[in-house]
């Protein structure tokens, strides 16, 4: 996982700063007032190259649009979102799965895995926050607020369905 450096900034707000795979620096200031502010270096011994000023809005779906909420690129098998220990998992429900026709909560994934059913999208919009009596259907897309270690329990469930109860 990626490290990223949070540095108190008082008076003014925060500062997140993470190294990437390239060897540059991103650094992000989050104002008090909710302006951000980016930074980026491509040596971390020299000034910022870039700055990036947005208000509060504009981060945020800024924020969307990167995380992968707002467009997901087809050529992503599945995408992580980390968050510490946590991750949010795009899981396809193809046609033939078993999940399909039950509810939110009767495929049993929280109750099997741990992960929470945060969104349901479809091609006619986004269910944020399902119900529980919510039926998921063939080729919805579960976002599913999950350890990173559990997806390939939720891929068994996607393709063998729920456990049969035993009490």
């Amino acid at each position: 996982m990626i490290e990223v450096r949070e540095t108190r900034l008082p008076g003014v707000g925060k500062k997140f700063t993470m190294h990437t795979t390239r060897g540059e620096d991103v650094c992000a200031i989050v104002h008090t007032d909710g302006r951000r502010e980016v930074y980026h270096r491509s040596d971390p011994d020299e000034d910022a190259e870039d700055v990036l000023v947005l208000t509060d809005d504009e981060a945020r779906q800024l924020g969307s649009i990167l995380g992968g909420v707002v467009y997901r690129p087809e050529l992503a098998e599945h995408l992580d979102v980390a968050l510490n220990d946590l991750a949010l998992e795009w899981v396809d429900i193809p046609a033939d799965s078993p999940l399909v026709g039950r509810t939110v909560q009767t495929c049993r994934i929280r109750r099997t895995t741990g992960g929470t059913i945060v969104a349901i999208l479809r091609t006619e919009g986004a269910l944020p926050m399902p119900h529980p009596d919510e039926p998921i259907r063939a080729n919805d897309t579960l976002v599913i607020l999950t350890r990173p270690d559990t997806f390939d329990e939720i891929q068994r469930l996607v393709a063998d369905g729920p456990p049969s109860d035993s009490a």
